[in-house]
């Protein structure tokens, strides 16, 4: 009776080995969170909507240049030491706190290239 019959909840050594492995995907998580309630806070659902509208239609049209701009930034991220890494995520945050509409452009940007490539599909490339 003293087998343990399965687990009772994660331990803090787990949370932290998951956020260690999975950081830039914890962090757009966090962000994405944050600029959804905070939208319906400061601005109303419509400031959100209306920019993910205005992204996704750049993003049809500017798939290359959106796409390139995506690469260059992320590249510009991953060289930067772990500290440096940490400052552009707490600021990321911080834009979703006070900008949400900010971050849903950027996700109707990439909205809009994912929906050009697979529109396009194996001619696209």
């Amino acid at each position: 009776m003293d087998e343990k019959k399965g687990k009772q909840g994660l331990s803090v050594r787990e949370i932290e080995g998951f956020a260690k492995k999975y950081s830039f995907e914890v962090i757009f998580v966090i962000v994405f969170i944050f600029a959804c309630f905070f939208s319906f806070v400061f601005f109303g659902p419509g400031w959100g909507v209306t920019a993910a509208s205005i992204g996704g239609i750049i993003g049809v049209f500017l798939p290359k240049k959106i796409e390139g701009l995506a690469k260059k930034s992320f590249a510009f991220l991953y060289k930067q030491e772990k500290i440096t890494q940490l400052i552009l995520a707490i600021v990321l945050i911080i834009l979703s706190i006070f900008l949400p509409p900010l971050i849903f452009l950027v996700i109707g940007l990439h909205s809009g290239i994912m929906l050009h490539h697979i529109a396009l599909g194996p001619r696209g490339s």
